[in-house]
């Protein structure tokens, strides 16, 4: 029977403002050093919103919003609610959260698994990363990157602290809610298998997978959940990631209220 796991799963402490400890990333080939992985992260660090919770990523969209996955942004709100602070880290700078929106429909239906954040303003030090819109995402490779819990594909998850990775993925799927990806293994032949192929590990939620065009940086999902037979982080898992061009009418309107 497959077993279904939250990427992101969040731990059950509380931490303020003065916080700075994060969830021991991505998880990528064996075959490839991991310095490779840590260097393809540098560029996507500026548009990186870590949600100090120790764990959970996020990306900003525009000067005041970053969006993530419902599942991790509900502590965040949980913690406003009760008169608590609490900060992310944007490019390693500590930012005031100010108001959390959760999708809607999240609390009956956890499949829509996205939430926003607002702020004051982003470090000077950030970027942008733009909406994907088009709904042209197969085949597309993606680019996703976090802090979460490292390991390769040949044994699985194992713990890390904190080090920013990115690894590629091609689009194998694609559904209304969900991008969906494999975990491909580089020694078996595939017209899927990218350069830097991984997948999300634990703590990894929320996160972005982005798609890199001429014109810029785009976000096309969010990390959301593994599907797995008993071992996570191994060649042939499934990952999901939440489909940001399903929902750009509802992002716009929270956006602009």
């Amino acid at each position: 029977m497959k077993c279904i796991t939250i990427i992101g799963t969040l731990l059950a402490l509380v931490f303020f403002c003065s916080s700075t400890l994060y969830s021991p990333p991505i998880v990528i080939r064996h075959d490839k050093p991991d310095a490779e992985y840590i260097k393809l992260a540098e560029q996507f660090k500026p548009y990186m919103c870590h949600l100090n919770l120790p764990d959970c990523e996020g990306t900003i969209i525009s000067d005041q919003w970053a969006i993530t996955a419902a599942h991790c942004a509900i502590e965040i709100k949980k913690k406003l609610e009760k008169g608590k602070e609490h900060c992310v880290i944007m490019n390693d700078q500590k930012v005031v959260v100010q108001k959390v929106i959760i999708h809607p429909k999240w609390e009956t239906d956890e499949s829509y698994d996205l939430a926003l954040l607002q702020f004051k303003k982003r470090p000077k030090s950030t970027k942008i990363a733009k909406l994907y819109t088009a709904t042209d995402e197969l085949g597309q490779v993606t680019y996703f990157v976090g802090k979460g819990y490292t390991g390769d594909g040949l044994t699985g998850i194992k713990k890390d602290y904190g080090q920013l990775r990115a690894a590629t993925n091609r689009v194998k799927s694609v559904s209304e809610r969900w991008l969906a990806w494999e975990f491909d293994d580089p020694r078996k032949p595939s017209d899927q298998l990218t350069a830097y192929e991984g997948i999300s590990g634990p703590g990894d939620s929320g996160g972005p997978a982005f798609i890199l065009r001429d014109d810029g940086l785009y976000i096309a999902g969010i990390s959301s959940f593994q599907d797995h037979d008993g071992v996570e982080g191994i060649y042939g898992v499934t990952e999901y990631y939440t489909r940001i061009s399903n929902y750009i009418d509802w992002i716009q309107e929270q956006l602009d209220l």
